[in-house]
């Protein structure tokens, strides 16, 4: 917890509800990013985001003994993802023999930086929520592994090895669209031929 939060939810225990309000303005645009991508539902998005503040709200006395604050918000957000997400019926899976890969082999960040919105929400439905949670917490909220583990009360190691499958996945869903991307940049450029165009928004 850094001293800041530290500093916010002491004030906040001893009734200052601006404090409140500074840890929610602090915390909400990542809450929300990350609900978003678990969901792929920017309205149920909202509702668990706010639901996950008023469990602060209610649990005020409990936060100085989370250690660390995000990890606390963050815990709250993802089981609240994940009931909305059972309620819903909403489960893919992944194989658990895919082989793992090194940070340096991932494809992740060239489609982030391609910004293939489509895409990558597309890739993220087909994830199962155990693994969709570890690449969203490390990929967007550049969570660590420690952090990662206390979230989703996991070992490190399992972590990892979520991680690592994920990513391994996302190779294998991407490579139509690089394969088709290189052979554009081969010869006559063919419009249809390169990988799905961003779409306008951000991700959400």
């Amino acid at each position: 917890m850094t001293h800041s939060d530290r500093a916010l939810i002491e004030a906040f225990q001893g009734g200052d509800e601006f404090a409140f309000v500074a840890l929610y303005n602090r915390y909400k645009g990542p809450v929300y990013a990350f609900c978003a991508k678990m969901l792929l539902d920017r309205a149920a998005a909202q509702d668990v985001m706010q639901e996950a503040f008023v469990r602060v709200y209610e649990n005020r006395q409990r936060l100085l003994n989370a250690g660390s604050f995000k990890a606390y918000l963050f815990t709250i957000a993802r089981n609240q993802c994940l009931n909305t997400l059972r309620r819903a019926g909403r489960h893919t899976g992944l194989p658990d023999d895919a082989a793992p890969l090194t940070d340096s082999e991932t494809p992740f960040a060239h489609l982030l930086k391609a910004e293939q919105v489509d895409l990558v929400n597309r890739f993220l439905a087909e994830l199962s929520p155990e693994y969709r949670e570890v690449l969203v917490l490390r990929e967007y909220q550049n969570l660590s592994y420690d952090e990662i583990a206390a979230v989703t009360r996991n070992t490190v190691s399992s972590v990892k090895s979520r991680l690592f499958k994920a990513r391994r996945k996302l190779g294998e869903f991407l490579r139509p669209w690089i394969e088709t991307a290189e052979e554009g940049t081969e010869g006559a450029a063919d419009p249809s031929r390169r990988l799905v165009p961003a779409s306008p928004s951000r991700l959400v």
